[in-house]
């Protein structure tokens, strides 16, 4: 019986089989599985496989992602013109009552779509800058130690 080379190089390629069972699977010595393997890099092209399944599942959860933005994007386009219209055909007789609901509105568009103040944005750019001062200061020591002794020459003699 002949056997089938590139079916055994196929599951070991795409599966997580290991030669020994591979080999009692197929009916083949593992000897000659293990040689015909590293004679061909099966080793390189299953994390060659590996890397491509999951820059593929990356790239479909991202599109996913994107989706889902661009829906909120949608609804929420949609809610800010049902408001505008609501003040518009109110004529300024809005009650506090629509007032705290309109406002809790736009509140919750904001946080869906991520918009910050302008002070949340000045405060994280103040952290960032206090990190990279930190990171300077540490790159700028020159890989420098400094030991103190607390114990003068005359106590190190005893």
């Amino acid at each position: 019986m002949a056997v089938d080379w590139v079916k055994i190089k196929t599951e070991y390629i795409t599966t997580n089989i290991g030669y020994r069972k591979l080999a009692d699977k197929h009916g083949v010595s593992f000897r000659t599985l293990s040689q015909k393997a590293k004679d061909e890099g099966w080793v390189a092209e299953r994390k060659k496989h590996r890397e491509k399944v999951v820059k593929k599942a990356v790239q479909k959860a991202a599109n996913r992602q994107a989706d889902k933005m661009a829906r909120f994007t949608t609804v929420s386009d949609k809610l800010l013109d049902r408001i505008e219209r609501v003040i518009e055909e109110s004529e300024g007789k809005i009650t506090a009552k629509e007032i705290r609901s309109l406002t809790a509105a736009v509140k919750d568009l904001k946080e869906i779509q991520g918009v910050r103040s302008e002070l949340d944005r000045q405060e994280q750019e103040a952290r960032i800058a206090n990190l990279r001062r930190q990171a300077e200061k540490e790159d700028n020591s020159g890989g420098r130690i400094e030991v103190v002794f607390a114990a003068g020459p005359e106590e190190w003699n005893e």
